[in-house]
């Protein structure tokens, strides 16, 4: 049996009204609109994982009853699996239509309408039955024409689900000089088609900053999820999530599952000095070059900039360094400094620790003064 229901609306008042099945037809004149419904289509028709959301629908009206230039009134309510429909139903939401430019404005030939149903995680999807949709389109007049009326069943798949999260560990202890391992895995249930359910984004991301680590996105043959990624210890410390985005439809949905991140006392950084004198053979009163580099790093080595270096010299057959002076590395950890031995010995330079860097000592360089 075809659905789309008709409406001839009169143009003069006072005309009678004959009923005739499901269709409602108004006596009018020659110049009368006849109003049609088309078929209404729900998209996004699936229970939310969580919290409350709205179905979007839509459907056309054909030659709206615009009375001069005032929009149709149009309503729409919807039923739930086994709500019988001859009742009042509960209210769906419909988008403002807009009147016309004016009173004497010629009314388009079909109106496009939108308009919403809500839909909360408590809702159980359809099994045998379906949800029903009814919309009432009316001309906006005195007294109130009889609307045409048309209902479309729908079903209600059930939620988008991401199960089995975990993060392991699930207390990562971050060391110094060293990274760790962190794995993620979970499990998608999906409340529809594979093609209808995306995995968008998967990531371990800080509740308390901007850090993150961004993971795969692809899923096992049984919709089974495992990743991993190492952490180093500049990763903020603190309260974490696996983060899993998930688009159905025009909507996406977040699912997290939490895990801290704490960080141990920082080990000290090692620290080496490299040193050159050249010439090491020198006349007295003549000057010899001291130079190198110092370094600093956990795993492997970098400069150590702007470094304070203690310069020291052992006169040869003695047993004691005296200290010389300082001198000062670059920002590439360099540095270079000019003497005058008067005596043959050995020099050599001294870096003292620091609260996140531990003391070192170059090799020791002897200049053979003649």
């Amino acid at each position: 049996m075809r659905k789309t229901l008709r409406l001839v609306l009169a143009a003069v008042t006072g005309a009678a009204v004959i009923s005739s099945g499901a269709a409602i037809t108004v006596a009018s004149p020659a110049n009368a609109l006849a109003v049609s419904i088309g078929t209404i289509t729900v998209s996004d028709n699936f229970v939310p994982p969580s919290g409350s959301d709205k179905m979007p629908f839509k459907f056309t009206i054909t030659e709206p009853p615009f009375v001069e230039g005032k929009a149709p009134k149009v309503t729409a309510v919807f039923y739930k699996e086994g709500e019988a429909t001859s009742g009042a139903g509960t209210a769906a939401t419909v988008n403002a239509i807009a009147n016309l430019s004016s009173a004497t404005a010629t009314p388009p030939a079909t109106l496009d309408v939108t308009g919403s149903i809500p839909i909360a995680s408590s809702d159980k999807p359809t099994t045998t039955g379906k949800w029903t949709i009814k919309v009432s389109v009316a001309g906006d007049a005195t007294p109130a024409p009889n609307p045409v009326v048309r209902d479309d069943p729908f079903e209600v798949a059930k939620a988008t689900r991401v199960t089995s999260a975990s993060v392991d560990p699930s207390t990562v202890k971050l060391k110094s000089g060293s990274d760790i391992d962190v794995y993620a895995a979970f499990k998608l249930e999906r409340g529809g088609a594979a093609s209808d359910e995306k995995v968008t984004d998967v990531r371990l991301e800080s509740k308390d900053s901007d850090d993150y680590y961004s993971l795969n996105t692809g899923l096992e043959s049984d919709d089974s999820y495992h990743d991993s990624t190492s952490m180093d210890y500049d990763t903020t410390a603190g309260a974490w999530q696996l983060k899993v985005s998930v688009t159905r439809g025009s909507k996406t949905y977040a699912f997290v599952k939490g895990f801290t991140v704490t960080k141990g006392t920082s080990g000290k950084a090692k620290s080496k000095i490299t040193l050159v004198a050249s010439p090491s053979k020198v006349k007295k009163g003549k000057a010899t070059k001291l130079y190198g580099k110092v370094y600093r790093g956990y795993t492997s080595w970098g400069a150590w900039k702007k470094k304070i270096l203690k310069l020291y010299f052992k006169k040869k057959g003695t047993k004691t360094w005296k200290f010389v002076g300082y001198v000062g590395s670059n920002s590439s950890g360099k540095f270079s400094k000019s003497v005058k031995p008067k005596y043959d010995g050995y020099w050599r330079l001294g870096a003292t620790a620091t609260s996140t860097t531990k003391s070192a000592w170059s090799p020791s360089k002897f200049v053979d003064v003649r």
